[in-house]
């Protein structure tokens, strides 16, 4: 993990030294063809270039400073609802700062895969706007689906994101983003069982001020985001923001040699503003927000139908390169988002506060893609020349959703005692319609749904001793469920509740004044659901029970070496009772189903400053998961007992650097990473279509930065590692999802 991102005790008060994050104490395989022999040229030439300048910068005696390095500013997190650092929370979470995610360039949710252990992120099989986050395993399959819900839950400024199209953070001014792992249901709203991505935006100041981001890189990418912000008042009290973006690329990710075109172009656009009231008993923030993405969608690479065996590194794409696809049909993503935030925090005396978070948005996603990647006519019986599409579809879709969640949180008997509780509801409505045509057949699913959720929590911290801290806490959630459905002609009706109690508790002892020790146990919960993507009423009308998982987690946190190294474990097992996994049968339904599941594993995250400018760390995990019973009734389904759990890696490791030096009144900077992991599988049969090989990705970046303007180019995946996230098969249709080749971006910024 890079400098910043070390992993996140609670304290109803932040302590002595801490710096707040942002200055803000109020919220605590081959190549393409036809592509330009420039381009390969270009980010061959980078990617030696990064190499050779970081073996430079890191040999070099300027970095050798006999003199002791300042302790750089601990990261204030609010992982436990209650504002705290990093070091000190008795939970497994990785904090990104604002540093790290300009200089690394995080400008998309995916990215953090590469920087935070345990955690795989990569877009949805449906449209390109969407993701499907896994953490520990945890997540969701079928994410453009509007039955589909994750295991992840995305919040944005506190408010729980529902939909995966919905998270974005390349229009925020970003002041951290938290990556929590582990079941967070007790003190987060929905769906968190696995854990959260929390996204924290950065509160106007209340000073002027105003920055211009300028950048140009891969497939003649554009971009030019401002953000500004101003006192509205004599005191800096109110204050507003405002931040805006446009970010267009033409096509070149792929190439369709059917079509006779490069794909993969986008253009976006959004703009958010806010305003802000900062007083000194009372803090309010009103955001309002607009996006708008447009796309050529996504191309899967169709894989040879008459390949039989298992050998996972002989079969090969039809085309011959996972950048080349063969599908006639063309795709596209189109999404429009907006809403309005408000989030209010008032104190209600020395030792209490109440906290307010409203959110409101309302999304249109419309998709449509050629899932089969274009199939040789031949492969189905056809005397022609060509391919043909066997698998599309195209969804559209619109939803509107509300929260509100009251938060009191404080101390008592003279901070012996902390507490936080609260009351939470949400409220979901949408409709979708799906067009299929499977084998040539078309046929039609829409969907009306209707979800509320209700939910109480509180939670307990009891300081025993200056040390020892017991903690007890549990939330009661209930969903209620409404599903009017026409599937080919039949309807479906239901209305499901699903509700329980998830307890957690804790220990947590600090050793000493720089080792922490924990120990917790709590329940993870997600409502049963519908298969939206069954291809029958009587698959439709049969729901998957909840998710239901008990948690383990023993945890240290460390600092030494005066607080120039710090490392961070955490050992952890997950027993599912009824984990929810998806499978494809063998007509080209995509069903849900509960199975009984076990995952251990072991995270590490160690950064090291040796010397002034330079910063060493690395992070890994280990882990061990399979299927162990099942309750699977639906035919066509398989148990899969034994198989190893989805998108869980045996092992995996990041390391990189980040190293800077003075220059000619200025700073020059230099960093990168290497991402290795191991093999695993991303659908539960563990056939080979699904599986995805042993992987490295390399990024680097480097940078100048002189009084209010800097200069950075960044790369990702300089070796132009070609590899896929995921796949299914059934019959002759055997897609795979590629990932994302080899990039580059200059990006020039200047603030005033």
């Amino acid at each position: 993990m890079p400098p910043e991102a070390l992993p996140a005790r609670t304290a109803a008060k932040p302590r002595g030294g801490v710096v707040w994050a942002g200055g803000n104490p109020q919220l605590p395989h081959g190549a393409l063809q036809k592509t330009a022999g420039s381009y390969e040229i270009m980010t061959k030439v980078l990617g030696k270039a990064f190499l050779l300048a970081s073996a430079a910068l890191v040999a070099t005696p300027v970095l050798a400073d006999e003199a002791a390095p300042a302790v750089p500013g601990d990261i204030v997190v609010t992982a436990t609802r209650t504002a705290s650092t990093v070091q000190k929370v008795p939970v497994a979470v990785t904090a990104i700062s604002a540093d790290t995610i300009a200089k690394q360039q995080i400008n998309n949710v995916k990215d953090i895969s590469q920087i935070a252990p345990n955690v795989q992120i990569r877009t949805v099989s449906g449209g390109s706007a969407g993701i499907t986050p896994f953490i520990r395993g945890g997540g969701v399959t079928d994410g453009a689906n509007i039955t589909s819900e994750p295991e992840v839950g995305i919040y944005i400024d506190d408010v729980y994101q529902p939909r995966a199209a919905a998270s974005f953070i390349d229009l925020l001014d970003v002041e951290r983003i938290e990556v929590l792992r582990g079941p967070q249901g007790t003190l987060y709203g929905r769906n968190s069982s696995a854990g959260a991505l929390k996204i924290v935006s950065r509160m106007p100041s209340d000073k002027a001020g105003l920055k211009l981001e300028l950048a140009t890189g891969s497939w003649a990418e554009r971009q030019a985001k401002v953000v500004g912000n101003a006192p509205l008042s004599a005191d800096g009290k109110w204050r507003a923001g405002l931040s805006a973006l446009y970010r267009g690329r033409d096509g070149g990710i792929q190439y369709n040699a059917t079509l006779g075109k490069k794909v993969g172009g986008e253009d976006y656009f959004g703009t958010k503003a806010d305003l802000a009231y900062v007083g000194s008993g009372l803090t309010a923030r009103l955001s309002g927000f607009y996006s708008n993405l447009d796309g050529s969608g996504l191309f899967p690479v169709a894989l040879s139908p008459t390949y039989a065996g298992n050998g996972y590194q002989t079969v090969q794409p039809t085309s011959g390169s996972y950048r080349t696809v063969l599908s006639p049909s063309e795709s596209y993503t189109k999404v429009v988002q907006y809403g309005a935030n408000l989030n209010i925090e008032a104190d209600l005396g020395e030792n209490a506060k109440l906290t307010s978070i409203s959110g409101w948005s309302h999304l249109r996603d419309n998709w449509a893609q050629d899932f089969s990647g274009g199939v040789a006519w031949s492969a189905v019986g056809v005397p022609l020349a060509g391919y043909t599409s066997l698998f599309e579809r195209n969804a559209s879709l619109h939803n509107s959703s509300f929260s509100q969640e009251l938060q009191l949180h404080g101390s008592l008997l003279g901070d012996k005692l902390t507490y936080v509780g609260g009351l939470y509801f949400f409220r979901e409505t949408g409709a979708q319609t799906v067009n299929s045509k499977i084998f040539f057949a078309p046929s039609t699913t829409v969907f009306n749904i209707e979800t509320t959720s209700y939910a109480a929590f509180g939670q307990l911290g009891w300081h025993i001793s200056p040390k020892l801290t017991f903690s007890a806490g549990g939330r009661y959630t209930q969903d209620d469920k409404t599903l009017n459905a026409t599937i080919s002609g039949t309807a479906v009706n239901r209305k499901d509740s699903w509700g329980t109690f998830l307890p957690k508790l804790g220990l947590d002892y600090q050793i000493t004044q720089r080792v922490l020790a924990y120990l917790s146990f709590s329940e993870g919960f997600k409502a049963g659901g519908y298969n939206g993507l069954a291809s029958t009423a009587t698959a439709l009308n049969s729901p998957y029970d909840p998710q239901k998982m008990k948690a383990y987690e023993l945890g240290l946190k460390t600092e030494f070496l005066d607080r120039k190294a710090k490392l961070n474990i955490s050992a952890f097992f997950n027993d599912y009772a009824s984990l929810q996994q998806q499978s494809v049968t063998s007509t080209g339904s995509f069903i849900t189903q509960n199975y009984a599941a076990d995952h251990k594993g072991v995270e590490a995250e160690l950064s090291v400053k040796p010397v002034e400018g330079l910063t060493l760390w690395v992070n890994g995990t280990v882990n061990d998961s399979k299927y162990k019973a099942s309750s699977a009734t639906l035919a066509g389904v398989s148990s899969y007992i034994g198989n190893a759990m989805t998108n869980v890696f045996k092992h995996q490791v990041t390391a990189g650097y980040d190293a800077s030096i003075p220059l000619a009144g200025g700073e020059f900077s230099l960093g990168g990473n290497v991402n290795a992991r191991s093999d695993y599988y991303s659908t539960p049969d563990n056939l080979y279509i699904g599986h995805v090989p042993a992987t490295t990705l390399v990024n680097g970046y480097m940078g100048y930065s002189k009084d209010n303007w800097s200069l950075r180019l960044t790369g990702k995946n300089l070796t132009n590692q070609i590899y896929w996230t995921t796949g299914f098969g059934f019959s002759v249709v055997r897609p795979r999802y590629m990932g994302d080749p080899r990039t580059w971006r200059v990006t020039f910024t200047y603030k005033m």
